[in-house]
């Protein structure tokens, strides 16, 4: 046949051929090319063509930990020459989900077994709008901790949710606890695997010649939690006497060995106060079973609890994250309701995390953590935290049962590498821990510290160790902010700005930066104040600024423990 007439007859062949199937069959002309075959028609008969899976990802992330884990899948796909998207359960568009094929949500647990504040809105969209998600195919990826009750609930009620409305789970979900790198980089390479399978492949099989698929990323840590019975030690507030706080140095002390590193939380469950529970047993007429409330969560209810409250005492709660004791006092309740219906309601106490102040080199049988006594007014009644004030009533010697929380996002880097630490109030707690650690090692890279507290006089948490390391050298700058001492206020993301040259040339040349403390307002104005340092010495536009710091998170550059 002519070589005109062979074309003439291809025209035919592939005349009403999709754009999918010209580009396989474009790949498979190629593949022939390129190692010299040449197929019978029987051949190509036995090939169909498949169309590629263009996966999305989306996270809802409370503290940043699921936002990593979707950008590092993201980088993943593209390494292995598959388009992907990634968004924000935030900012995504529910109704979209109908739109896509292939959907891998990761996703935390917050609060009582609540979605993370930024995809409440989708989860409360999700249950309530009328989807047919019948070709969608999904996955989900749950981060929590499973030492709180309601472990990766918020993952759970999301694949509940997806399945309502006809999603096809494809690949088996996974529920990860808080050392979560080792299974999610495996979760990584099934879906990887997945989606290769599940697309076109040239002539040499790329699944099968591919040696290992680019799906293991540095792991940091394979540490698991581990509970310690031990004794309080010492416990003292570190402020003077005019102060407006009261925060708690508190050390606590086992005969076994712990095994933690600086950046580590100390977990405690804590007891609701005797007299609280003693309160609300006898409007059940059950004062002898008061200690059953003890580790029950019967304070700053939940939006789950208050709904069931609702129901069995049959009425209507206007407030939000209300005390029990409270609402059974200004409700009027149904009288019928007993005892042990309302036990029924209320879930187990999450247990609260501390960040360790204290290096296990100094003292492995040793822990220390740095508590404010969080005190407040509700409902014309003044109040305190339930574990803070639990904490601070403990006697030297009393026991205590505490658990190691590792926290693989927020560790010192190598020895050589220098870091900048933003820790105002009791976020100087692992700072305290960074520098005793590096001072007992002969770390050789600089640390710089930014604290902030009301009142120089009265709140310098750890004022003599930390001068002693400013001389010693261990410690190469120290900025405080304290915001009361002068008529305008001062605050740690103001130094920040004054030290922006200086601060823009530690980021350059490869320092880690790390912020610790109160999630709001703090680590949202000290962001802002990155943001505009950035700005400033790159010339870029706030875009451009807001991206560079994302960057930074995402590399492990900056990093965040906040609360």
């Amino acid at each position: 046949m002519q070589f005109d007439q062979k074309i003439s007859a291809l025209q035919k062949q592939i005349q009403g051929y999709s754009r999918e199937e010209l580009l396989w069959f474009n790949g498979y002309l190629s593949g022939l090319l390129a190692n010299n075959q040449i197929a019978t028609t029987a051949q190509l008969e036995s090939i169909a063509p498949t169309i590629q899976l263009n996966p999305v990802v989306l996270y809802g992330s409370e503290t940043g930990n699921s936002k990593k884990l979707a950008f590092e899948l993201l980088k993943l796909f593209k390494q292995n020459n598959i388009q992907a998207r990634c968004f924000d359960l935030a900012t995504y568009k529910v109704k979209q989900l109908a739109k896509e094929e292939f959907v891998l949500f990761i996703c935390s647990t917050q609060g009582e077994g609540e979605a993370p504040v930024s995809a409440q809105r989708f989860f409360g969209e999700l249950e309530h709008e009328a989807l047919d998600l019948s070709t969608l195919s999904y996955s989900v990826l749950g981060l929590g901790d499973s030492s709180y009750p309601l472990f990766c609930k918020a993952a759970e009620d999301l694949q509940i949710l997806l399945n309502k409305h006809g999603g096809v789970l494809s690949i088996a979900s996974q529920k990860l606890d808080v050392d979560y790198k080792t299974a999610a980089h495996q979760w990584f390479k099934e879906v990887i695997n997945h989606v290769l399978n599940k697309s076109v492949t040239p002539i040499h099989n790329a699944v099968e010649n591919r040696q290992e698929l680019n799906t293991q990323p540095k792991e940091i840590s394979t540490r698991t939690k581990r509970s310690y019975k031990g004794i309080i030690g010492h416990s003292i507030i570190l402020n003077d006497r005019e102060s407006n706080k009261k925060t708690y140095h508190i050390e606590l002390e086992s005969d076994e060995e712990l095994d933690y590193s600086p950046g580590d939380a100390v977990g405690i469950y804590p007891k609701n106060k005797h007299e609280v529970c003693a309160e609300i047993a006898t409007l059940f007429k059950a004062t002898d079973r008061a200690f059953e409330l003890e580790k029950l969560t019967i304070t700053g209810l939940s939006g789950n609890t208050l709904k069931k409250l609702e129901d069995i005492l049959t009425i209507e709660v206007t407030d939000k994250r209300i005390d029990l004791i409270d609402l059974l006092n200004l409700y009027p309740a149904n009288k019928q309701v007993t005892f042990d219906q309302l036990l029924t309601v209320l879930v187990p106490m999450s247990p609260r995390l501390y960040s360790i102040s204290s290096s296990a080199l100094t003292n492995s049988h040793q822990v220390t953590i740095t508590v404010a006594l969080a005190e407040f007014e509700s409902n014309g009644v003044n109040k305190s935290g339930v574990c803070s004030s639990f904490l601070s009533s403990l006697s030297v010697g009393q026991d205590i049962e505490f658990y190691i929380h590792p926290n693989s996002e927020f560790y010192l880097p190598n020895a050589d590498t220098d870091i900048v630490m933003v820790g105002p109030g009791t976020g100087i707690a692992p700072f305290r821990s960074f520098l005793q650690h590096r001072d007992l090692r002969g770390d050789s890279g600089r640390n710089w510290l930014f604290f902030g507290e009301q009142h120089f006089v009265c709140d310098f948490y750890y004022q003599t160790e930390i001068q002693q390391w400013l001389e010693s050298g261990v410690l190469t700058k120290l900025d405080t902010a304290f915001s009361r001492d002068q008529k305008y206020k001062i605050y740690v993301q103001d130094r920040l700005r004054q030290q922006s040259k200086q601060l823009w040339q530690w980021i350059e040349s490869g320092a880690i930066l790390y912020v610790c403390g109160q999630k709001s307002p703090m680590s949202q104005d000290v962001e802002n104040a990155l943001v505009e340092i950035i700005r400033e010495n790159t010339q870029s536009s706030e875009e451009q600024a807001v991206a560079y710091l994302d960057t930074m998170f995402l590399n492990g550059q900056y990093k965040k423990d906040v609360y």
